[in-house]
């Protein structure tokens, strides 16, 4: 299962829920959406006003499958504190964390495995 940005608060839900999930990818992941909102306007209550959270902190322990953490390392909308806070919620051992040096979060970005085609 692979989520993206919001998709990653979608994504840690359902495999947190669901045993059967045999892996995880998280590209810009985040521990709240309330979080990040609160990080980008400090000035408004919006712990308050959000009604959809996508908390993903929250879920993060009840994850089984291993999971790749893929954060941009200049993201501009997820705050790198927001992903650490995530990444520390998982079962240890459980998590491959990677920044990708010089993207930003709507940049595309390739990464290259070490296992062999075909």
């Amino acid at each position: 299962m692979i989520g993206r940005s919001l998709g990653s608060g979608v994504a840690v839900y359902v495999a947190s829920q669901r045993q059967q999930v045999r892996r995880l990818v998280l590209v810009t992941p985040f521990d709240s959406l309330a979080a990040v909102a609160a990080h980008h306007y400090p000035f408004l209550p919006v712990r308050w006003l959000l009604l959809d959270r996508f908390n993903s902190a929250e879920y993060a322990s009840s994850v089984t499958a291993p999971t790749l953490i893929l954060a941009a390392g200049r993201d501009e909308v997820v705050p790198n504190t927001s992903t650490e806070a995530l990444r520390s919620r998982f079962k240890t051992g459980l998590v491959l964390y990677q920044v990708i040096n010089g993207a930003t979060h709507n940049s595309s970005f390739a990464v290259r495995s070490n296992v062999p085609s075909g």
